[in-house]
């Protein structure tokens, strides 16, 4: 039994006997247990959690004083339960120096009213009643209700994810749960892009705009809500479906099939895009989430016609051939002066060969950059950093540069060259330059031009190939290494219906869809599992179907029919977009 030291007096309480120091008109001492009282009591616990701090009940007298007994046995009851809720934990407790302890109670179901009453599990003392006090509900228990199948680059998954946050792990429902997602495995620092935390509406979180940009498999999305159990989606894949590329000097960039731009390779002065100058070997976003039709990679710039029209361009600006009216290199996409509006652009490349040109909606020619030969084809020879109009009244559908020449189809199908011409790639039958757009020798009609370094080539309305200029390496394909001034037939009597002149080879697209490439052939960029030059055109291998080709200096990227980017050649850049560096003489995968 509870015993006291010194006892005067003797209290019986139940069946009880107590001892105390006084009695009777002795008031020095204390009273004896009348009442117990909660010292602590709950506030607003949460579902399924321990209450803190813990509730405390006291043996007190009727003073309201505590009486310091021992082994006194205290028990929390509801008293008031509205919910249906349990009562969990150890519900009765000895006194300790008259204080009973209830360090793990806890109840389950969320709403309001509840009340706990504290009794003396042994003694007939007057029990007390807590204020009314709410339980919360409990960390939300999330679930995804859509998992992220395949998803294209830097489109919103669809369907949207959903993820269910209703209720806590005892059913109780959960309001408004602040759900974010997060990339629970990374790829090259990927993060998801788009609004990535959303208030739950009925239960239910909606994710309808997030995406990913990078290409690459075993994906895995991560919910969150406070202090809730994460949960994780399955693995998913994203992929680039490209439709067009583009190859420049040591990069390349290419457009998907939702209009986004993408580049790799080297990237010293920003012609990538993404806003930096680190080089990547696999397809990087362009910066500004901005929509594309088609790029055109040159030496270290490049420029792209976009959804809308106007053109941007990026990277080197030195010589003003990213046109903004300024030599300031540029990282990220940006407009050149006058907001013209673009159909096509096209860039030059190898080192100083520094301008671009393009063709309007309306048909207008315009060139910027350096005009050393008269390759802006304005009469001058004047360095221009914004779009200058090509002189004359032709109307153009197209236009292409390489090297330090222009070549532009006029409207009538007939082809117009300017700039140098010292190996004859004007084809105007002469070696001299022309500062002015001049007409190609003879009575071909053209569907497409295509300006190498130092020669061109040309797609007959009949789907011939005809090239012109130098042809020391075979980059012409007549069979020959002959220089020719005029347009001179490709050899094997092959029907086109895609050409790609480079520095010093060509490529094109038969109607077959079969890819063929002659001329120089050192880093493997002919794509014939070879690094030997070839005279004529020859297939590249693998038997890949192909619907365009892009060719550079020294590397080659060809989209396949089935939407399928694959490149070959030089990759000392990471331009192959492989992971590697590893130059490639037959078709390489790109990561997509």
């Amino acid at each position: 039994m509870p015993s006291f030291v010194r006892p005067s007096c003797i209290v019986l309480i139940g069946a009880v006997v107590f001892s105390f120091q006084a009695c009777g008109g002795d008031t020095a001492g204390p009273l004896p247990p009348a009442r117990v009282a909660f010292a602590t009591a709950p506030a607003t616990p949460v579902a399924g959690e321990t209450f803190s701090p813990a509730v405390q009940v006291e043996v007190q007298n009727e003073q309201g004083e505590r009486v310091r007994v021992s082994s006194f046995a205290v028990t929390v009851q509801l008293s008031a339960n509205p919910n249906g809720g349990v009562l969990q934990g150890t519900t009765t407790r000895d006194a300790v120096d008259g204080v009973a302890t209830f360090d793990n109670l806890r109840l389950d179901k969320a709403g309001n009213g509840y009340k706990l009453r504290a009794i003396a599990t042994d003694y007939p003392l007057t029990p007390d009643t807590t204020d009314v006090f709410s339980v919360n509900a409990g960390p939300v228990v999330l679930s995804f209700l859509t998992q992220p199948g395949t998803a294209e680059g830097q489109v919103p998954f669809n369907p949207a994810i959903e993820v269910n946050a209703s209720e806590d792990q005892f059913g109780n429902p959960v309001v408004g749960a602040a759900v974010t997602l997060s990339m629970f495995m990374t790829h090259t620092g990927e993060a998801l892009r788009g609004t990535t935390t959303r208030t739950a509406m009925n239960g239910v979180a909606t994710f309808d705009s997030v995406r990913l940009a990078f290409p690459g498999s075993g994906f895995v999305l991560e919910a969150r809500s406070g202090s809730a159990t994460p949960v994780r989606s399955n693995a998913f894949n994203v992929r680039l479906t490209f439709v067009q590329t583009s190859v420049g000097d040591f990069h390349t960039c290419g457009v998907t099939v939702v209009g986004y731009a993408y580049c790799w390779g080297l990237n010293t002065f920003g012609s990538l895009g993404d806003s930096t100058n680190t080089s990547r070997n696999t397809p990087t976003p362009v910066a500004g989430g901005l929509r594309f039709s088609t790029t055109s990679a040159g030496s270290m710039q490049t420029c792209a016609v976009g959804t809308a029209g106007l053109a941007r361009c990026w990277g080197y600006n030195i010589r003003g051939q990213v046109g903004d009216g300024t030599d300031i290199t540029r990282y990220a996409p940006t407009t050149p002066t006058g907001n013209l509006p673009f159909m096509q652009v096209a860039t030059a490349h190898t080192g100083n060969d520094a301008h671009t040109c393009g063709v309007t909606t309306d048909s207008t020619a315009y060139c910027w950059g350096i005009n050393d030969n008269g390759r802006l084809g304005d009469s001058t020879n004047v360095l221009r950093y914004v779009p200058t109009r090509v002189q004359g009244t032709l109307r153009f559908v197209q236009i292409s540069t390489f090297g330090a020449h222009v070549c532009g189809l006029a409207a009538d199908s007939t082809a117009y060259c300017w700039g140098a011409n010292f190996r004859g790639q004007l084809g105007d039958s002469t070696t001299g330059d022309q500062w002015a757009p001049t007409r190609v020798m003879g009575s071909l009609r053209f569907t497409a031009l295509s300006a190498g370094g130092v020669h061109t080539c040309g797609l007959a309305s009949d789907g011939a190939a005809y090239c012109w200029g130098d042809n020391s390496q075979g980059q012409l394909g007549d069979g020959t290494n002959d220089q020719h001034l005029v347009p001179t037939a490709v050899a094997g009597g092959i029907s086109f219906l895609q050409l790609s002149s480079a520095g010093s080879y060509t490529c094109g697209v038969a109607t077959s869809h079969q890819a063929y490439c002659w001329g120089y052939n050192y880093y493997g960029n002919l794509g014939d599992g070879t690094t030997t030059t070839r005279l004529e055109p020859t297939p590249v291998t693998g038997g890949l179907s192909f619907s365009a080709v892009s060719a550079g200096r020294s590397h080659t990227c060809g989209v396949s029919t089935d939407r399928i980017l694959y490149c070959w050649g030089e990759n000392v850049g990471g331009q192959l977009g492989d992971s590697t560096y590893t130059s490639q003489p037959a078709p390489n995968l790109v990561r997509q």
